[in-house]
């Protein structure tokens, strides 16, 4: 991969709060973390602008919930082609956690996300544009 070479000027404190974040994150160098700090800006501003995107919905809820499966089964046929797949997975305590693959525009998919976490039942719930497509 071809890279290209700029320089930054931080203000001071700043370089010292960013080699933090490298340790803490395991990124391999400075580069790499800006790197991924800029892929991260792109992806929110093509969020914003409606560009189609993969994304990803998790949930967990408690045990014996059928409500839960009911409930996410009909919104995953509504969502039809936005669905790529989705994975189930039994937790401690018998509680569960379906992670769904999406892909379309932001702002169908914030619906969908949105009424997914919002099934009764669902204790916690998280959602996340990955990268424009």
């Amino acid at each position: 991969m071809k890279m290209e070479r700029y320089t930054v000027c931080l203000e001071k404190g700043l370089l010292g709060r960013l080699d933090e974040i490298v340790v803490e994150r395991g990124y391999r160098s400075r580069s790499q973390a800006m790197g991924d700090f800029i892929r991260r800006a792109i992806v929110k501003r093509e969020w914003r602008g409606g560009r189609e995107c993969a994304a990803s919905v998790s949930l967990v809820y408690g045990p014996g919930d059928g409500r839960i499966s009911a409930g996410v089964e009909k919104l995953l046929k509504a969502g039809g082609a936005s669905i790529l797949s989705s994975t189930s997975h039994l937790l401690p305590g018998g509680r569960a956690m379906i992670t769904i693959s999406l892909k379309g525009r932001p702002a169908a998919l914030q619906k969908l996300a949105d009424s997914l976490r919002a099934l009764k039942g669902v204790t916690h719930g998280s959602f996340s544009i990955i990268a424009p497509l």
